[in-house]
């Protein structure tokens, strides 16, 4: 493999984290960013600095807006997933030209400590897939002048998958578990490796816990022992009938508890291996981005999480005189990713039909969109674009367009769209 580097972008609401591989590494590292308490973690804020054209993000972006050196946004991706604007300066900027600034000033930590700029891959994770978030990320970082090839984005319950299954197998040989406690809340992680199955498929989930608090609350005595009962409480109530190869605390609530959750660990460490993991989201992206370098797969598993869709999508076709079964989506797709467009000639025929089939079901079932209104024309005198995109993991979309057939009958891009819901008769 060629020289450069392999990065991990852990790319939250308010914060951000980045591990990455240099050749000749053999587990990631992770970047610092300054000297502060949390050296690995940089605020999801920027400030463009008054009359010139300078971005400034993180602590140096609130300093500087402290002292009226210039206007400051945070929660940063926030105000891409509402497509809002901000204004430096009197001028208006949209939150992707802002995200854009962020990045390059973000990655720029990265390629001035390593002396590089050559990125042979980079993997976002994300808490929630919003598409458009999504949409935003790829086309800044295209703007970095970074391949599309090259990036991926995937959830952090994918993140800690890939971080689990890179660890020693006696790791991962049962249940693996994640409580990650941060300033959203407290949501926790399941990963099992379902054997019997060919291939044998690792699956893993994420739920929102209620019982998480605000992290404010460790701040006095008082808090710190209630937030040590209820973490106490969430163990003996999640994992008592569980066998558990291995648990994982991370988020900056748990770097401290060590100090406010000696019962919450002595349960924990029960019969178990425990470890806290900084980075753990930006880590296990870096393993998942090395994945994406491999000709062959390092991980022998159907891969079933939160961003990976769970059903087969075909279609018949006849090629020649052959029919043909043409694959538009597999189970373990990354369902933002998964994307087909391709042109058909119908065949008196009157709608596309597909087929879609459930992991763990014997039988598919039949999806139509039909092709009424569309313009009357002599048989096979007739072309038609079919796209197939996710909205989500549950959600998906087939568009089809008249193209005509070339001189003899002009297109009409007229369009028909139809949007299936997975488990909904589907």
């Amino acid at each position: 493999m060629e020289e450069g580097l392999i990065i991990g972008f852990d790319l939250c609401k308010d914060f951000c984290r980045i591990s990455y591989f240099v050749s000749g590494q053999e587990e990631p590292s992770d970047l610092v960013f300054s000297e502060e308490d949390n050296p690995y973690v940089i605020q999801n804020s920027i400030c463009k600095r008054k009359g010139e054209d300078v971005w400034l993000i993180g602590q140096e972006a609130y300093e500087t807006a402290l002292l009226g050196g210039g206007s400051i946004v945070d929660k940063l991706l926030r105000l891409v997933a509402r497509q809002g604007f901000a204004t430096f300066d009197g001028q208006k900027y949209s939150a992707e030209d802002l995200l854009f600034h962020f990045l390059e000033r973000t990655l720029e930590f990265l390629f001035a400590e390593k002396k590089t700029r050559n990125v042979l891959g980079i993997m976002y994770s994300v808490q929630e897939l919003n598409t458009t978030v999504l949409d935003a990320v790829i086309r800044c970082t295209k703007r970095l002048g970074i391949d599309r090839r090259k990036m991926h984005i995937i959830s952090h319950t994918e993140s800690f998958l890939y971080y689990v299954l890179s660890q020693k197998r006696e790791l991962w040989s049962n249940i693996s578990v994640l409580y990650d406690l941060s300033g959203d809340g407290l949501n926790y992680y399941e990963l099992e490796v379902l054997r019997g199955m060919q291939p044998n498929v690792a699956k893993a989930s994420r739920t929102f816990l209620e019982e998480g608090f605000s992290l404010e609350i460790l701040d006095s005595a008082a808090g710190r022992k209630m937030a040590d009962n209820i973490m106490t409480s969430c163990v003996d109530r999640m994992l008592k009938k569980k066998l558990i190869s291995s648990a994982y605390l991370s988020g900056r609530g748990m770097d401290s508890c060590q100090k406010w959750g000696e019962n919450f660990l002595r349960v924990l460490c029960q019969r178990r291996k425990v470890f806290f993991i900084e980075n753990l989201f930006a880590k296990g992206a870096v393993y998942a981005a090395c994945e994406y370098l491999r000709e062959n797969s390092s991980y022998p598993f159907s891969i079933m999480c939160e961003g990976r869709i769970d059903v087969d999508i075909s279609m018949e076709i006849t090629q020649g005189n052959k029919q043909q079964t043409l694959a538009l989506a597999s189970v373990g797709n990354n369902w933002y990713e998964t994307k087909e467009d391709f042109d058909i000639i119908p065949d008196q025929e009157t709608a596309i039909r597909m087929k879609v089939k459930r992991l763990g079901e014997r039988m598919p079932i039949m999806i139509e969109v039909p092709l009424d209104g569309f313009p009357k024309r002599p048989q096979k005198m007739t072309r038609v674009n079919v796209a197939l995109s996710f909205e989500s993991e549950k959600m998906f979309t087939v568009t089809v367009t008249d193209k005509g057939f070339g001189e003899f009958f002009p297109g009409t891009e007229q369009t028909v769209r139809k949007t299936f819901t997975i488990g909904d008769g589907v």
